[in-house]
């Protein structure tokens, strides 16, 4: 279950990459664009994660459509399509030169560039090759909605409240296949942001209400089934895989950890 919420690799997947500075992400996606064949292109989704929106990051994700990659490789008819199409795709990038590597839905790529201060040197492009890859994208781009001008701002930490509340009606929450699911039978009940705020929160509420823990907490203050939606999550925070802003509590993960930034 930990593993379905390890969003993104973290840039040791290309061994000879560096963190890219902020000022070079464009040039790097222009770059990574470059070795992208146009079919492939058409379906490119960007400002997935931090890169861009932090100092510096160990990667770059983007995500491409899955079927887009299936049918430029012709792998339909195989065993396993998107597997198949993913290995094709890591040599089509290393018959350019490019250090490439398959890990789960990423072909990894080092994208060589030159830096804003004259240095050359070779980014990790994580190429995400998902299924309905304009669904998705929106569920993690924090970047634009301003997520990260909070320090302690995590997309998993997002993810992980929302199966909680998700959890307590029956249901369960794909971020990569961007699907809200019953439990019992895998009915897809809502895709889209506001679909499943409306279906999680309330009948009132909008998308921006998920844009991160603090707005999804606000948006259950006085929600009658506040304490069922949260219980899950409760669990989770005593465990330290997410932090509540309620649960800073005497010998928890979270407590320690803001007892810690305190004395730092």
């Amino acid at each position: 279950m930990r593993n379905f919420f390890k969003l993104y690799e973290g840039g040791n997947a290309i061994p000879d990459s560096t963190p890219v500075a902020k000022n070079d992400i464009a040039e790097v996606v222009n770059k990574a664009k470059s070795f992208l064949p146009p079919e492939i292109v058409r379906g490119l989704q960007i400002d997935i994660g931090s890169a861009g929106f932090k100092v510096q990051s160990g990667d770059i994700d983007l995500m491409v459509e899955a079927q887009d990659v299936v049918d430029f490789f012709k792998t339909a008819e195989s065993k396993d399509p998107v597997k198949d199409a993913k290995q094709l795709f890591q040599k089509y990038f290393a018959d350019k030169g490019l250090q490439s590597t398959v890990k789960g839905r990423n072909v990894h790529i080092g994208v060589p560039y030159q830096s804003k201060q004259g240095r050359t040197a070779i980014a990790q492009v994580d190429v995400m090759v998902i299924h309905d890859a304009a669904v998705v994208a929106p569920w993690h781009q924090h970047g634009p909605r301003g997520a990260y001008d909070d320090p302690n701002f995590k997309g998993s930490d997002v993810f992980i409240l929302l199966n909680s509340l998700a959890k307590f009606q029956n249901l369960k929450f794909d971020a990569f296949g961007a699907n809200l699911m019953t439990r019992d039978s895998n009915q897809v009940v809502g895709r889209t942001r506001q679909q499943v705020a409306k279906i999680l929160l309330n009948p009132r509420a909008r998308e921006s209400d998920l844009d991160s823990v603090k707005n999804i907490m606000a948006a259950l203050a006085d929600d009658p089934d506040r304490e069922g939606k949260l219980a899950q999550a409760r669990q989770d925070a005593a465990r330290g895989l997410l932090n509540l802003p309620e649960t800073a509590q005497v010998g928890t993960a979270a407590w320690f950890r803001e007892l810690t930034s305190k004395i730092q």
